[in-house]
């Protein structure tokens, strides 16, 4: 059942249905066609004992925000509260009589303000896209405190997405004088010891995805050197699912490199590897 607490909106199915009906009223798409739609998609939620109760009070609730609640899903709700069916449920669960006080008086709260329209229906919000700080296959060189350069290139760059990510890899490139393009043409990727549940250390490869709305907060200061090439895409819903901080790119250099002897791997993966899909790769 996913509850932790007596009111209508304590518990999971009240999350996961209200999150997915304003994304889609958000996007345009109208109540109507968006109850459709969750009915569809949560047979199994409607046909359960313990969960069909808070769908319905999810969808009339969302329903009713839009100034759009349906007679039949107010009649449900209706039928929920003034027979006792919800009560009964939570006497199975084993709820306290303190909590089925507070459950009964939230219910016919929630009844009573339902069956009265809502004055204004709730806007829909139009989400802010964003593009990625870095264009995809740009160079990056920064300093870090022992004065030396630093390397790390752009493999991915979103655009017009919620977050404007870019996949960035860190690479092997340290070295007094600024990095040049051919620098990164023949840089190899940066691994790191990463400590395993078993206690284990195994090398990892720094591949993160940096947000555009954090870069102003950044104190590292880019440099793009140069640009080059990538046949290849990513994607942030599967490929490398890890997310950091712009200042990290720094910070963990300058710790990596304060004690390289015991940090320093043996894996050496081409950056190029990376930027050319299998079949440029065998053809080049």
């Amino acid at each position: 059942m996913g509850t932790w607490g007596t009111g209508i909106s304590s518990n999971d199915i009240y999350e996961d249905i209200n999150y997915e009906f304003f994304e889609l009223y958000n996007q345009g798409m109208e109540v109507s066609a968006i109850t459709e739609k969750l009915i569809k998609e949560n047979k199994e939620l409607i046909d359960s004992h313990e969960d069909q109760n808070n769908f319905w009070i999810t969808i009339a609730k969302s329903q009713w925000e839009c100034k759009s609640l349906d007679p039949k899903v107010l009649n449900r709700i209706k039928d929920i509260v003034e027979s006792g069916k919800d009560i009964e449920l939570w006497k199975e669960l084993d709820a306290s009589t303190s909590d089925l006080t507070k459950r009964k008086k939230v219910l016919d709260s929630f009844l009573e303000k339902i069956s009265t329209e809502k004055k204004t229906s709730r806007k829909r919000k139009v989400k802010k896209t964003r593009n990625a700080i870095f264009e995809k296959g740009d160079c990056l060189a920064f300093k870090l405190n022992d004065g030396d350069y630093c390397g790390v290139f752009v493999l991915e760059s979103e655009k017009e997405t919620e977050f404007g990510l870019n996949l960035i890899v860190v690479t092997d490139i340290k070295q007094s004088e600024k990095p040049t393009e051919k620098d990164f043409e023949n840089a190899k990727l940066l691994f790191r010891l990463e400590q395993q549940i078993n206690k284990e250390y195994k090398p990892k490869e720094q591949i993160s995805w940096y947000y555009a709305q954090h870069f102003k907060k950044s104190e590292t200061e880019f440099e793009k050197i140069g640009q080059l090439k990538v046949n290849k895409d990513y994607f942030s819903n599967k490929d490398y699912q890890s997310f950091s901080n712009w200042d990290n790119l720094k910070l963990f250099q300058d710790e990596f490199y304060s004690d390289f002897e015991n940090n320093k791997c043996k894996n050496k993966v081409k950056l190029s590897s990376l930027r050319k899909k299998y079949w440029l790769q065998q053809r080049i």
